[in-house]
């Protein structure tokens, strides 16, 4: 039986990537999973890993670095945020890469890769190298919502969006007009948002970041106050690292 390591600081992703390779891989063992570089490493020496996920930005080392500390023989899928750097990752000799939010269908692409890999040789698939040499298309994200108020249907601009907030089986779509409700899930939303203009800070919620007045922290916790607006939505720990700065 395969063991892999996963190497993800995100504990959301870190879940995700775990449940779909059950899924799709149901003979790999998750042996352990790491949740910075410099664990990684100790965890590579000895759990000696046949499969390594790993985030190319993790703290302590990042993931260009431990790749470096991985034996041959064991195969590293990368994954980041942004294409461009899967290039440098095949430098290190990576069998793959996955660019979040992950996609069941390019996961499975990849467990596929991993199988075939030993039979082919150490080199990536030529289609990779296609892919990576070519210019990435075009990004467009959603303009407008079709959303309910009542029996009303509102065509809604999103950059007028001050946050989106699950309701039951509904999201609500507030903005300084007034609130409206779509059914499509904040998971599938948030792919189709621009991530500089909009981020998630709960499970239950995403926020525009021009919408922002200020937040307030006490201790660990954190909110956000809108402008124009007494709501405050509560940051969960999950996605608090990036207003750490702010």
């Amino acid at each position: 039986m395969p063991i892999a390591l996963i190497v993800e600081d995100e504990p959301l992703l870190r879940a995700e990537l775990r449940d779909q390779l059950h899924a799709l891989w149901p003979e790999l063992e998750i042996g352990a999973e790491a949740e910075n570089g410099i664990e990684a490493v100790a965890l590579v020496e000895s759990l000696r890993p046949d499969v390594v996920f790993l985030d190319i930005q993790v703290p302590g080392l990042d993931g260009l670095e431990v790749a470096r500390h991985i034996p041959d023989a064991t195969q590293v899928v990368f994954v980041t945020a942004y294409a461009e750097h899967a290039l440098r990752a095949f430098e290190t000799g990576a069998a793959d890469y996955l660019v979040k939010p992950l996609d069941t269908g390019r996961l499975m692409q990849t467990v596929k890769r991993l199988k075939a890999r030993g039979r082919d040789g150490n080199r990536p698939p030529a289609d990779l190298w296609r892919q990576l040499s070519s210019p990435p298309a075009p990004v467009t994200y959603l303009k407008w919502l079709r959303a309910s108020v009542g029996n009303i249907v509102r065509l809604v601009m999103v950059s007028e969006v001050q946050f989106f907030q699950s309701d039951g089986k509904y999201t609500r779509v507030a903005t300084a007009g007034g609130d409206a409700l779509i059914r499509l899930p904040l998971k599938a939303l948030i792919e189709q948002l621009d991530p500089s203009q909009f981020v998630q800070v709960h499970r239950a919620a995403i926020v525009n970041l021009q919408a922002i007045d200020h937040i307030v922290r006490d201790g660990t916790a954190m909110e956000i106050l809108l402008k124009g607006r007494t709501e405050k939505l509560a940051v969960s720990e999950a996605y608090g690292r990036q207003f750490r700065q702010m």
